[in-house]
């Protein structure tokens, strides 16, 4: 696809650290985009192998690849916010360094984009699992939503926080937006600031971005350990303070719910005893206003819960025999 002077300038965010292995890949498929009118940020972030180098590579052979270069790791919060920083683009796609963009992706979001004068397109993507499998992810499908109709969706589990299926104006970045530097629930506090400065959502239903999953993602639940339910709790008050100074409590009630379910799903993998009951509690009167959260938790979930709606106090003491047991 042949670019002219008129076409916006699409800026690629990609923070590195240490991804000698996979950023080949991740850069390539940028580089061989349909779609040329782009800058590709590459931020290495205190990476101590070959990542710097693999850079350098590319933007000698690219002058649309460009190095930011930080001395120190500092975590993708803070590397995305120095691509932001030095991007120029109209649009933002994010992009982790062991992901692949897929053909002709950009191209497909920003015609969504400029046809449309969506502030955000988003789409699915594609799941590469260890053992070679690749599964679709889920596809929300609509025409067009508000940013707070989306932000609905996704706080209901019906779409992906990932920012990396966001395509979208680098002129929400005008706002006030703060991310804490957490390395997990990044996604989830950037997504919904987003969201709450977007006048427009836009899809598409081509998969833009095979995301590798592995068993040593952030995301993983098997990583679960005690620094990353830190960030939980860190997400977590930020996310249900940022929604009640918004003003919009009352109006995402039921949302906010289905995200307090979320919750205390994490709350089992923490397996904090005092935080699980107390999550628990809240969790109990929200179940009474709205019965359908209970198909949303699993089968021992459920179990727990149930006990709890009939004793808080019997409730805790079958907490800690699970908890005993080694079923929690």
């Amino acid at each position: 696809m042949i670019c002219s002077n008129n076409d916006p300038l699409v800026s690629v965010i990609i923070p590195a650290y240490n991804s000698e292995d996979t950023l080949n890949d991740c850069i390539q498929s940028v580089v061989c985009q349909s779609y040329e009118n782009l800058e590709i940020i590459v931020v290495n972030d205190g990476s101590r192998d070959n990542t710097k180098a693999i850079i350098e590579k590319f933007s000698s052979a690219d002058p649309r690849v460009i190095l930011v270069n930080k001395k120190e790791n500092e975590g993708r919060v803070l590397a995305r916010d120095s691509g932001i920083k030095n991007a120029h683009g109209k649009y933002i796609q994010y992009l982790d360094s062991d992901d692949t963009l897929r053909e002709r992706a950009i191209e497909y979001l920003l015609a969504k984009a400029e046809i449309t004068g969506a502030d955000m397109v988003v789409a699915p993507f594609l799941f590469h699992l260890e053992d070679g499998k690749v599964e679709r992810s889920l596809n929300f499908d609509f025409k067009e939503l508000s940013g707070i109709d989306y932000l609905k969706a996704m706080m209901t589990g019906k779409a992906y926080w990932c920012v990396w299926a966001k395509f979208h104006l680098r002129s929400l970045y005008e706002h006030s937006i703060v991310c804490p530097n957490i390395s997990l629930g990044e996604d989830i506090i950037l997504s919904t600031q987003l969201c709450f400065f977007t006048k427009k959502v836009a899809t598409i239903h081509y998969e833009i971005i095979n995301y590798n999953f592995s068993s040593s993602s952030t995301s993983h639940l098997d990583n679960f350990d005690d620094a990353k339910y830190e960030d939980f709790r860190v997400y977590t008050k930020w996310f249900n303070d940022y929604i009640e100074q918004s003003g919009l409590s009352e109006e995402l009630r039921k949302e906010k719910a289905y995200f307090h379910v979320r919750t205390v799903q994490r709350c089992f993998l923490g397996k904090q005893l005092v935080e699980m009951d107390r999550e628990i509690k809240s969790l109990v009167s929200e179940i009474k206003e709205f019965p359908c959260l209970l198909k949303v938790l699993s089968k021992r979930e459920r179990k727990i819960v149930t006990v709890y709606q009939f004793s808080y106090w019997l409730g805790y003491l079958n907490l800690k025999r699970y908890r005993w047991q080694g079923k929690l």
